[in-house]
């Protein structure tokens, strides 16, 4: 059992740390693209705060479904589920 737990601690790890250098990637790119549109965008209005919440609303939304489906995903790596044991009939 304690293997088991280190494995999936191990496995927690790694994910997490794939997550974290994906997002990294991620928020540079973003910055790459920034710093090629700005000439263009900065001639642009301000967004106002209720847009900007509704695409974060949307977002958050969506890196939920993307999390469930990963899980769901990644269950089979679990233990099987346990059989139900039917109890021996009383005498």
């Amino acid at each position: 059992m304690a293997d088991t737990l280190a494995v999936g601690q191990e496995l927690e790890s790694y994910i997490l740390d794939t997550v974290r250098k994906t997002e990294e990637v991620a928020v540079g790119a973003i910055n790459v693209v920034i710093d090629a549109v700005h000439p263009v965008t900065s001639t642009l209005p301000s967004v106002t705060p209720p847009l900007a919440y509704d695409f974060a609303e949307q977002l958050l939304v969506s890196q939920r479904k993307f999390a469930e489906d990963v899980l769901r995903a990644t269950a089979r790596l679990g233990p099987a589920p346990a059989k139900k044991v039917s109890a021996a009939p009383q005498k």
